[in-house]
């Protein structure tokens, strides 16, 4: 006897409970001239199963933020009209998504046959194809404030809309050519937020604009590189592919050549430096790159002549080529330097290489001073060097130098 009045008392609460969530939605219908305080009267309709599996609650809800929206987005072109902004764009997201919610409920009762087939996905769709715009400002918006996160929802809801269902008849979302673009900003967000999914997410997509897509490989790279679970293949081929796509943008060449030669493949990493100037002939820091790689296999002929090339076509990197040559010089001449400490001054030998090693700084030398005149500031490209020319070869320019530098 005392189960069945518990089970009646239980059927009775759920009944009641049905009723009170039922009572909610009428009194948000009443009360819809304040879309405000109707939208915040229906909110726990939203949670409880009795309501929140019926459509028609999600489009109140949502039509509630779209009257909130409609109304601060009115002041915008009123005459000395001023729009609450925080307001506007945060329901705007709501009513995104309220009435996407809407949809799913909606379609899933055609999908279990208890509706013959869906009633509001159109006018919803149409309605949220018109605002949908909005949102790459409010996107805008919030990063520019540094608020990441609202950066990523908006961004976010700009760039999933294509892929849901429901705007498939709306040409405008469903063809939109924007979206890449803007999948770049909202992987930026992600980035900021070090949201990893996120940025994987969204900077898959926006690698393929055309123009802007190198900032998504940038932190697809960061991601794959540096992220909780390293990927180096991953990292690799997002290099790559950014070197391939965005052969301007030197982020991927430089990581490229750190890789090979770290490595210990810079045949490979001539090869593709090779490639890579075929294509873009007039880069200065492509060519530049060349010679530090010639450098680096020893190779100083063929690095001295590429970077004269470079110096010769004047712009950027002069200086940092007129120092490597002189490290063309000096360094070979260390390895003399080295050798000679090893071994006694009397022996013959010991003379011919100080010779030697006299002459190859007499050649770096100019090359250093050339690169101080250019860039007097940056002292990490002539500073120590010239100091240790300047003692073997010049005392007087040594200490000279020594007191301009302050030691």
């Amino acid at each position: 006897m005392r189960k069945v009045l518990f089970t009646a008392a239980a059927f009775l609460f759920t009944v009641c409970a049905a009723s009170a969530q039922e009572s909610v939605v009428k009194e948000a219908k009443k009360a819809k001239g304040d879309p405000a305080k109707a939208a915040q009267i229906i909110e726990p309709a939203l949670t409880d199963p009795s309501t929140a599996n019926d459509p028609e609650t999600w489009k109140l809800a949502g039509d509630f933020q779209k009257s909130i929206y409609d109304d601060e987005n009115m002041k915008l072109y009123l005459p000395g009209g001023k729009a609450d902004t925080s307001k506007l764009y945060n329901s705007l997201a709501k009513m995104f998504e309220y009435y996407t919610k809407c949809d799913e409920v909606e379609q899933a009762k055609v999908k279990s046959g208890e509706l013959k087939k869906p009633k509001l996905r159109k006018k919803l769709a149409e309605t949220l194809a018109k605002v949908r715009p909005q949102l790459t400002n409010a996107g805008s918006d919030a990063y520019n404030a540094g608020n990441y996160a609202g950066a990523l929802k908006y961004f976010g809801l700009y760039v999933d809309a294509p892929q849901n269902a429901m705007f498939d008849e709306i040409s405008s979302v469903k063809n939109d050519t924007l979206v890449p673009l803007i999948a770049n900003y909202a992987a930026l967000a992600a980035n900021s937020l070090k949201d990893n999914s996120a940025v994987v997410k969204y900077a898959t997509v926006g690698k393929n604009h055309k123009e802007e897509g190198f900032r998504s490989l940038m932190c697809l790279a960061e991601v794959y590189g540096k992220g909780e679970t390293p990927d180096s293949t991953q990292w690799l081929a997002t290099i790559k592919e950014g070197v391939e796509k965005f052969p301007n943008q030197e982020y991927f060449v430089g990581n490229l050549m750190d890789y090979y030669i770290q490595k210990g493949k810079v045949a490979d990493a001539l090869a593709s430096m090779d490639e890579i100037i075929a294509k873009n002939p007039n880069s200065a820091y492509y060519k530049y790159v060349k010679g530090v790689l010639q450098y680096e296999n020893k190779d100083y002929d063929g690095a001295i002549a590429t970077f004269n090339d470079v110096i010769a076509a004047g712009g950027d990197f002069q200086a940092e080529s007129s120092s490597k040559i002189g490290d063309c010089y000096f360094f070979p001449a260390q390895s003399i330097v080295e050798e000679n400490s090893k071994i006694s001054m009397d022996d013959p030998k010991y003379a011919a290489n100080e010779k030697q090693i006299e002459e190859l700084y007499k050649k770096a030398a100019p090359f250093y001073e050339k690169a101080k005149s250019l860039k007097p500031d940056d002292r990490q490209l002539w500073g120590q060097f010239l100091l240790n020319i300047y003692w073997k070869i010049d005392k007087e320019k040594y200490n000279a130098l020594e007191k301009e530098m302050g030691y």
